[in-house]
């Protein structure tokens, strides 16, 4: 990781303390202990059931792209791979890091960097493609005033989507194509492999749909931790609205794995139906935490495979340092 990198990590990383800092020092710190004291755990078992699908629904959707790209290593490395990727997403402070390991783990199936990269990226697009119609979906349901956010998702599906086309079209600028090199090499090999996603709109359609499917698991969870703080006037619209809006706001990368900013996506989202600062805060730290002892499996997964391969941490510092 160069210099330059590492400041920029310190940097989100401070974002991040002093936003929720700000937050902690906003809240009411006894209602938000009565909350934690009355928590409901059954339905914090559901929550863990649903992160559970949603890896499930994850795995094979990702399947699905590597099967396009005719690059299919089978359900339980993808599996494995997965979980892996959970929990460097988690504990590594960029979720590309996650992405990364992803990527080193199937390529290490495959031989095709290029393609497990490709794979990787379109899941991505894609994803976003299905937050933002869970978005839409759950404000129309839901009849809101925050119309700003309807602009915000319909922006994120043309952008998307846009991406989408600029992959599948496997075309170079004209610059780069006269040059040679390996890096151009490997740029034409990732063009080709978007070649694989024209005309089919089959397998284009149906990882959108199990994109919104891995959304609806996502609001899932976060409805079961609102009945689990006896949020009964959290509702599925509600949830399917406010959580993919939470995601988006995650998503700007000014923090360490969107922490703070959702946090306080959640306080002011929840705020419009009646939940109590303390009580929004409490929910998303919840989320967190949930999803983060559930990514420990992966990080097991990960040292046994690093027992059967040897030492994977190099190779996957050296990755995590180009994407940087």
């Amino acid at each position: 990781m160069t210099i330059s990198a590492r400041s920029r990590t310190l940097l989100k990383i401070l974002v991040s303390l002093g936003l929720l800092a700000w937050l902690a020092f906003s809240i009411d710190w006894n209602e938000l202990s009565r909350v934690l004291l009355h928590i409901d755990y059954k339905w914090i078992a559901v929550a863990v059931l649903w992160i559970v699908l949603s890896v499930v629904i994850s795995v094979y959707k990702w399947q699905v792209i590597l099967r396009v790209q005719g690059l299919d290593p089978g359900w339980t490395e993808l599996w494995k791979a997965y979980w892996a990727g959970l929990f460097f997403n988690n504990f590594l402070p960029s979720s590309i890091g996650g992405d990364a390991m992803r990527i080193y783990w199937i390529t290490k199936k495959n031989s095709d960097t290029a393609g497990s990269l490709t794979s990787v990226v379109a899941e991505r697009i894609l994803a976003t493609t299905g937050l933002a119609l869970t978005g839409l979906l759950g404000g129309l349901l839901v009849a809101t005033s925050f119309q700003p956010l309807f602009f915000i998702f319909l922006l994120l599906i043309a952008a998307s989507l846009g991406l989408l086309a600029i992959i599948t079209a496997g075309k170079l600028p004209g610059w780069i194509e006269r040059k040679s090199g390996r890096a151009v090499s490997f740029l034409k090999r990732i063009a080709g492999h978007g070649t694989r996603f024209q005309g089919n709109i089959k397998a284009i359609t149906g990882v959108i749909l199990l994109s919104v499917l891995f959304q609806v698991a996502v609001v899932g969870v976060n409805h079961a931790i609102f009945q689990a703080l006896h949020l009964s006037n959290l509702g599925w619209p509600v949830a399917l609205y406010v959580i993919p809006a939470t995601s988006v706001a995650a998503m700007i990368p000014v923090g360490i794995n969107g922490y703070g900013i959702r946090e306080g996506a959640y306080m002011t989202l929840l705020a419009g139906y009646g939940t109590a600062q303390g009580t929004a805060f409490a929910a998303s730290l919840l989320f967190a935490f949930l999803v983060s002892i559930c990514s420990l499996y992966g990080g097991l997964v990960w040292l046994m495979q690093r027992d059967k391969g040897g030492n994977q941490s190099a190779a996957i510092e050296s990755i995590y340092d180009r994407k940087q």
